[in-house]
């Protein structure tokens, strides 16, 4: 079966004529179902703000209850807990609380981080919909009417069938295997190293999530925008860098392991010095960071590395050493905007 996420006005729309009608109209023809009345209790955590809509809920509810069982003001309580495990994944708790407040019934299921907030609401709700259907006490039968008198030559009653056995619960679908996830991601770079002094520079960078582990591709282009002096000429110098990386995810944080290359440019605008070099570099280093959820889709994330080059590259500074020369270490920081799909 697949399950599409619906618009957020669509939604609450939905959620709230729901509620509005359980409220207004006790008296209908749902009314006449003999379940008993519930308030529903919704919360989940901040970082899950999809989660966290009781309108929604209740308003799935009414797949398999009717209106008029959801009630603000009754003394049964459906409890629901949706919390964000490290890995991205929700847990879900739901606990059945009869008249006196002591727990009917209660249950846990875990949901893989792939599954947004309506399809965790949607199952939860079906599974809460079929407990509360079970736990309801069962009904008084009337009285029988006295028999009629008897015939005076009393017929054989015809023998019933036996009813027919009710058939067993349909098994709740298996969760869906863990499909890997792409991500792209814009931003802004800082480094001290990969030139003489401070860069700022442009982040591009995209790659492939698979809990835990993720595998990622960017690339950096450093420009220097103020000249130096360097002997008898200024010295315009502009990095670019490309980085492979195998990184453990644990959310929100981050821990990588990088191979990074690149080429370095030198160019000598003067009109007595009228040159331009560009010369390689190849180097290791690591990388930590951390992801600031914005929506299901969109995070911020926040990136620290240090790499060692093992190949230094040569510009030329007219008979000064760069630091690659020196194979000095290169710290780097950036913020970027990710976008998951």
């Amino acid at each position: 079966m697949s399950r599409t996420a619906r618009g957020l006005g669509g939604r609450f729309g939905v959620g709230g004529c729901t509620v509005v009608v359980a409220l207004i109209w006790p008296s209908s023809s749902f009314a006449a179902d003999e379940v008993p009345r519930h308030r529903v209790d919704l919360t989940a955590d901040r970082s899950l703000p999809g989660c966290s809509n009781p309108f929604d809920f209740s308003a799935i509810l009414t797949n398999w209850l009717p209106v008029s069982t959801l009630d603000p003001t009754a003394t049964r309580t459906l409890v629901v807990r949706i919390r964000r495990l490290p890995d991205g994944a929700k847990l879900v708790d739901t606990t059945i609380k009869d008249e006196a407040g002591a727990v009917a019934h209660s249950e846990h299921h875990d949901y893989p981080p792939t599954d947004d907030c309506f399809k965790v609401l949607y199952w939860t709700a079906f599974d809460a919909a079929k407990r509360i259907r079970e736990l309801a006490p069962p009904q008084e039968e009337e009285p029988a009417a006295p028999p009629p008198p008897p015939e005076p030559v009393p017929a054989p009653a015809p023998s019933r069938p036996a009813p027919c056995p009710t058939c067993p619960a349909c098994p709740p679908p298996a969760a869906p295997p863990l499909m890997p996830r792409r991500f792209l991601a814009l931003g802004v770079t800082v480094s001290r190293g990969a030139a003489p002094e401070w860069v700022p520079g442009l982040r591009l960078a995209g790659g492939l999530q698979l809990a835990p582990f993720t595998l990622e591709l960017d690339a950096r282009w450093m420009p220097l925008w103020n000249v130096r002096r360097a002997g008898f000429t200024d010295v315009e110098i502009h990095t670019f860098a490309l980085t492979g990386a195998g990184c453990f995810k644990r959310a929100p944080l981050l821990g990588c392991l990088f191979v990074t290359g690149g080429a370095v440019g030198t160019a000598a605008p003067s009109r007595d010095y009228l040159k331009t070099v560009v010369s390689g570099f190849v180097g290791v280093g690591a990388r930590s960071a951390v992801e600031f959820p914005l929506s299901a889709r969109i995070a911020a994330r926040i990136d620290l590395e240090v790499a060692l080059p093992l190949i230094g590259a040569h510009p030329d500074f007219v008979g000064r050493p760069s630091p690659w020369e020196k194979l000095v270490p290169v710290a780097s920081g950036a913020v970027s905007l990710l976008y998951t799909y």
